[in-house]
């Protein structure tokens, strides 16, 4: 089957777009601010090392810098992140009007049913209670004039 995108949804994009943009400006915030704790901590101790001080006066205190960073990427990443793809979804759909979408071929599967029987390993659990089987239907007595069969356990009587 082929398919063609014609037009990019701009309010579907911006959601997707602004939690994408979020969640992974956060996550480089994290590693930028892990990185950032590194090197200024070794350049302090390599300035000191040098007799050139290192102006600790004027720097924030290491945790609000740490914790900042990835608030900052995070929302910063989201929200500029958000209009550079709105900005291009909205060359893409004057592209598409013009020229066409893009053509997409796609496959159909197969998808099996679904197995009416529980599993063996499901059906031996604890969680899988079975109805118990009817009971079996009552004895009726013998009539008077049949005599039961000898049972085998008793010893025959000779004649």
């Amino acid at each position: 089957m082929k398919f063609e995108l014609k037009q990019i949804g701009y309010w579907s994009l911006i959601k997707i777009s602004f939690v994408v943009h979020l969640i992974a400006g956060f996550a480089i915030g994290i590693i930028f601010a892990l990185f950032m704790g590194l090197m200024l901590s070794l350049i302090a101790n390599v300035g000191e090392l040098g007799g050139m001080p290192f102006p600790t006066e004027e720097m924030p205190p290491m945790g609000i810098l740490l914790a900042m960073y990835p608030i900052m990427l995070g929302f910063g990443g989201a929200f500029f992140g958000t209009i550079f793809m709105v900005i291009i979804a909205f060359v893409y759909n004057l592209t598409a009007k013009l020229l066409g979408g893009i053509e997409v071929e796609l496959n159909q599967m197969r998808v099996m049913a679904p197995v009416s029987t529980p599993p063996q390993a499901y059906v031996q659990s604890h969680l899988y209670h079975p109805t118990p089987p009817p009971p079996p239907p009552p004895v009726e007595p013998l009539p008077p004039d049949i005599t039961p069969p000898p049972d085998e356990n008793e010893p025959r009587k000779q004649n």
